[in-house]
């Protein structure tokens, strides 16, 4: 006799915690930019991934997203300070992705954010870098700021209303072996290598964003005890994000508003993905759309100009989808 299937999550939004994450992202965004940081957009991401259900895990994921900034933005900008050497910089960006994500793997529980925080913060460090778009040490201290101020905000705006947990989390999950976790960090360590390649090797805003997308979605999948889902959704999440943030950036450029303006405008697409965010039913739709319409769009910066937008994006979404075809076939062979 099989077990009936489980009941579907409703498709109704938690409209209490969606206002309370709506108030922590776009207070995050505001005061990062009204701070005057270069990427302000930084510190509305950690929301969307800090929130969790049980008062106790929002703490926990806040704390080791901090200590896992620091640890990458640390190991970026001191690569970064000691060699100028391809070779080796390609080296210590895939050593550090395959640590990260192979401990973080190992470990399986909530307790491996900062492990997966710290491989991905080396890679947002080194590549725009590399690219010439900022200063290496400003790119660090500009993202420890825009983590600690998101961390902060959806601490303050949703603790009080989380319940606490019944149970605490084991540090690790027993059965995640060292086999696995070794071939999940290699995996990891070969797309930021291959990431970082495509940096150097042409030294544009493109190619950054076509190796972040490798970076980034390596290490959260390889993080993952189950990539299953994220393999589900994060295609159409990336692009309904890339979709927004284009629409909110030519949108706002076609009326003409000032930084301010773009500002609030942003509101209005945060708002949006709050809901979408807090209905069970699409809630992981809604992390890798928001955090794609943020990347895809860098709200609160002046941008790179409509067709290099358009390019950005492309490349955003086509390392996603390396990614995903990645791990399937991968999984397919029983692999990783």
């Amino acid at each position: 006799m099989t077990s009936p299937a489980p009941a579907p999550r409703p498709l109704v939004p938690d409209v209490p915690r969606a206002a309370q994450l709506f108030i922590a992202a776009f207070g995050a965004l505001s005061l990062a930019h009204a701070l005057g940081l270069t990427n302000p957009f930084w510190a509305a991401m950690p929301v969307w991934v800090v929130f969790q259900p049980w008062r106790e895990d929002i703490l926990i994921r806040g704390g080791l997203r901090f200590l896992g900034t620091a640890i990458g933005a640390g190991i970026g900008y001191g690569a970064l300070s000691l060699t100028q050497n391809p070779l080796l910089l390609a080296a210590a960006l895939a050593l550090t992705a395959f640590a990260g994500v192979a401990l973080a793997y190992w470990i399986g529980s909530i307790y491996s954010y900062g492990a997966m925080m710290a491989a991905m913060t080396c890679a947002v460090v080194m590549l725009p870098a590399l690219a010439g778009t900022a200063d290496p040490l400003d790119l660090a201290l500009d993202r420890a700021w825009c983590t600690l101020i998101g961390v902060a905000a959806v601490t303050l705006a949703t603790v009080a209303f989380t319940p606490p947990r019944e149970t605490p989390h084991p540090f690790r999950f027993e059965h995640h072996t060292a086999g696995i976790a070794l071939r999940r960090g290699a995996v990891a360590g070969l797309c930021a290598a291959a990431g970082i390649s495509l940096v150097l090797a042409t030294g544009s805003v493109i190619a950054m964003a076509a190796a972040l997308s490798l970076c980034i979605f390596s290490a959260v999948m390889g993080s993952m005890s189950d990539p299953a889902p994220m393999l589900k959704n994060l295609l159409p999440g990336a692009a309904l994000g890339v979709f927004a943030g284009i629409a909110w950036r030519f949108g706002g450029d076609a009326m003409g508003l000032a930084p301010e303006g773009m500002l609030l405008l942003a509101g209005a697409f945060i708002a949006i993905g709050a809901l979408i965010r807090a209905t069970p039913r699409i809630a992981p739709l809604g992390l890798d759309g928001n955090m794609c319409f943020l990347l895809s769009a860098e709200v609160g910066t002046a941008g790179h100009g409509h067709a290099l937008h358009l390019q950005t994006a492309a490349a955003l979404l086509a390392g996603a989808g390396c990614i995903v075809a990645l791990y399937r076939l991968l999984r397919a062979r029983a692999l990783v």
